[in-house]
């Protein structure tokens, strides 16, 4: 289910969450798209994850106690690096489209633009960079070839692993 991909992905501290699906449209449409969030939509869960920064900390996280025997300022720093990071997920998941787009580019077609935006189900995350990539369409009667082609899906999933690689070389701290 697709709400149950994206909260096993936030329950287990993923670092990144892909999904890669078939498009499928009645037109003429060709070619991998990848989709992230729309802005709208990734700010009001910002908001939502900023409110909820105790859920970030595990019911089992034993905060150490500072020689007054008071958590209050660690639980205050832990937060603090939580909204940090809830923060920068826009940032990173755009790092990470670009990275896709230019890997991916070298190795299929993509179509006119690429890089869209959209409220799908998988893709809301305030806590995760989330991306969608749509491979092509399997009613078009190219792309559908190269989906069942071994030698493409290896040299795409390639590109999309490669791409991966180089968000993570290149985050940062």
């Amino acid at each position: 289910e697709l709400n149950a991909r994206r909260e096993f992905g936030e329950k287990n501290r993923a670092q990144l969450f892909v999904a890669v699906h078939a498009d499928y449209s009645p037109g003429t449409a060709r070619g991998a798209t990848i989709y992230s969030l729309r802005p709208n939509v990734a700010n009001m869960l910002q908001q939502t994850a900023r409110n909820e920064v105790n859920e970030a900390l595990p019911a089992n996280f034993e905060l150490p106690k500072t020689a007054e025997g008071d958590t209050s300022a660690v639980k205050e720093i832990l937060a603090d690096l939580y909204r940090r990071e809830v923060e920068l997920t826009p940032a990173r998941t755009n790092v990470l489209v670009k990275s896709v787009i230019g890997n991916m580019g070298q190795s299929t077609n993509l179509m006119q633009n690429p890089d869209r935006n959209a409220a799908f189900v998988v893709l809301k995350s305030a806590k995760v960079p989330s991306i969608l990539i749509e491979l092509g369409f399997v009613t078009n009667e190219a792309d559908a070839r190269l989906l069942t082609s071994e030698e493409w899906r290896e040299k795409v999933s390639t590109s999309i692993s490669t791409a991966i690689e180089n968000y993570f070389a290149n985050r940062g701290p």
